[in-house]
């Protein structure tokens, strides 16, 4: 179908009030007022990211505590952040937050940063977490609440903190409400030395580079009878994972990080207990006689040489993939599964992007109230195509595939992630299994993987997946999102953006999270391989077989991916003791524990 021409420019699309996914229909999973919602909450992360910049003026800095590049005061500024969404976490509870208004018990606005990257990071992880992790029940609870506020964000984050919602976050957490004003005054934080639990006043920021954010920590427990061994991040991480080996007091919190939830099953207790005994026994960690659970922890950090990555050479070679995404949750001594730290920075990536093409902080009319319902057209039809036919042939011969939404597609989908249980149970009634996205993905494999997407979807739909013709998003202009449709009578017309170039261009597909190995390597074949296809298109369109504009390629835009869509398919049987790897990826948390092959990227095995 060729994209229909923007002739008086007045919109006549008409957005459906039924999708297909599947074999079922449904009215819209996601409407426009949550995506202004989102969309005003990103803005407040770039003003918020904006008055960090000059946070070193402020009169209370220590100077050698802020870093002087903006770059590393940002990543230190995300780090408190991180500490103070920990200690959000574990104060709020049933008496406190119950029968309160989101408005009122709603954070501030660096803590609701963390936790959104945490939903969106990937987003099977916060599902268990929030299932394991007894602290995190009352996050469930609230969750819900701010759910269901999406559509009121731009009115609550524009009035200022009210007094109980300022009250509630001092009383609960003992910490200033302003992020500013508290970053300025947070110095130390207590750790526990991993051998014998001695409390540790450790450095935030050192002049030397060793500081608890700060990616050369290092330091010594102070007792003379504890061994003279360097306490980092991956020594506090195996303390995490031999407590959980270790814990068997009956509750979720018993099981392996990684080891409950699959694409099928919220809560696999059965197989999450073979995983860890698959461990413990593999690994010779099984506890000796007559010993404590302290002795047996300490047995188990020993064993391995107090190094997580040591594991990994005693576990099954066909499951390493799986095991490898499982240790990748221990990297440091925070509850959390992921390493929020760098989640919160590869989302800056995205939200800078969607600034730079005019989407944050859209205005409220019609013209995008149309690009707004055309992106939620678009992200229905991919749900649709995640779960036909064509889609599970090609999923079954190649388990290592997955598929690659574009910019527009994206922005609606991380929407309903924020919506934790409703993504879920649509997932679960529309899709038939839980749809997860991967955090890092290597630019090669996006790359291929998009153009499976390409074909994938012209296959599916008969019809382009991306008008783009560019390999990154085009200079900034203001109204990047407007896609003015004319009516058609094809059921698939509302898929199709109208052909004018500054509207084609948001089908492009982004970068904020891919992993470049090899910057130089990867830049070059991806040009080459556009270069090609560019060259095929326009020789199509010379000769009228082709039905895509071919934008002008511009100085600047290099090879860019959005994060995959995991679209798992494969049975996950628990067979000789342990999973067989499903559908297959990289993951790895910004202190990844092992690398099969040494880019930092470890195995995203089937959970």
């Amino acid at each position: 179908m060729k994209p229909p021409h923007d002739t008086n420019g007045t919109s006549t699309f008409v957005f459906p009030t039924t999708f297909p996914i599947g074999t079922k229909r449904t009215s819209p999973l996601v409407n426009t007022a949550q995506l202004r919602g989102h969309l005003f909450l990103m803005r407040a992360f770039m003003e918020l990211k904006e008055q960090v910049r000059t946070i070193h003026e402020h009169p209370k800095a220590v100077l050698y505590q802020i870093p002087k590049h903006e770059i590393y005061r940002w990543a230190w500024f995300v780090g408190l952040a991180v500490e103070r969404f920990t200690l959000w976490c574990l104060s709020i509870n049933h008496d406190n937050t119950h029968g309160k208004s989101i408005i009122d018990i709603l954070p501030p606005i660096d803590v609701i940063m963390v936790w959104h990257a945490y939903m969106l990071n990937p987003a099977r992880w916060y599902a268990e977490d929030r299932l394991r992790l007894p602290s995190l029940a009352t996050l469930h609870e609230v969750g819900n609440m701010f759910a269901d506020s999406l559509p009121n964000l731009t009115t609550i984050l524009a009035l200022k903190a009210s007094d109980a919602r300022v009250e509630a976050w001092t009383q609960n957490t003992k910490r200033l409400f302003d992020p500013l004003d508290d970053a300025v005054e947070q110095k130390t934080k207590t750790l526990y030395c991993p051998n014998c639990r001695n409390p540790i006043a450790a450095s935030l920021v050192s002049e030397y580079g060793r500081g608890y954010l700060q990616q050369g920590f290092g330091i010594y427990c102070p007792q003379k009878s504890c061994p003279r061994q360097c306490i980092i991040y991956g020594l506090l991480g195996l303390r995490k994972l031999a407590e959980d080996l270790v814990r068997n007091d009956g509750t979720m919190r018993s099981y392996l990080a990684g080891s409950l939830r699959t694409s099928k099953s919220e809560c696999d207790v059965d197989r999450a207990k073979k995983i860890k005994d698959v461990i413990i026994t593999s690994a010779g960690f099984t506890r000796p006689p007559n010993t404590t659970d302290e002795q047996w922890i300490l047995f188990i950090m020993d064993k391995c040489s107090y190094f997580v990555k040591n594991i990994m050479g005693y576990l099954p070679e066909r499951d390493q993939a799986l095991f490898l995404r499982i240790l990748n949750a221990y990297s440091d001594d925070r509850m959390f599964s992921v390493e929020l730290t760098g989640a919160v920075l590869r989302q800056g990536t995205f939200i800078e992007k969607m600034q730079k093409l005019g989407w944050v902080g859209l205005s409220n009319n019609q013209e995008k109230e149309t690009a707004l319902q055309h992106a939620v057209a678009r992200y229905h039809a991919y749900l649709s195509f995640s779960c036909s036919p064509r889609f599970l042939d090609l999923m079954a011969s190649s388990p290592t595939k997955f598929f690659v939404p574009t910019l527009d597609i994206d922005l609606v989908w991380h929407t309903h992630q924020l919506m934790a249980c409703k993504y879920n149970d649509n997932c679960r009634l529309y899709v038939g299994r839980f749809i997860d996205h991967d955090d890092r993905v290597d630019s090669d494999r996006l790359a291929s993987s998009f153009d499976d997407t390409c074909r994938a979807w012209k296959n599916r739909f008969g019809i382009q997946y991306a008008y783009c013709g560019c390999l990154m998003p085009g200079e900034t202009l203001k109204d990047k999102l407007l896609h003015f449709l004319r009516f058609h009578t094809d059921p698939l017309a509302h898929l199709v953006p109208i052909e004018r170039k500054d509207i084609l261009d948001t089908t492009h597909a982004s970068d904020h999270n891919a992993v470049y190995p090899n910057i130089s390597k990867v830049t070059g074949d991806a040009s080459r391989k556009y270069e090609k296809r560019l060259k095929r298109a326009q020789q199509l369109s010379r000769k009228g077989k082709t039905n895509t504009i071919i934008p002008v390629k511009r100085e600047g835009h290099n090879q860019a991916f959005l994060v995959p869509l995991w679209t798992y398919y494969q049975e996950e049987p628990v067979a000789g003791g342990c999973v067989s790897q499903g559908l297959s990826g990289t993951m790895a948390p910004s202190r990844p524990v092992a690398s099969g092959d040494g880019s930092g990227n470890a195995g995203n095995g089937e959970l």
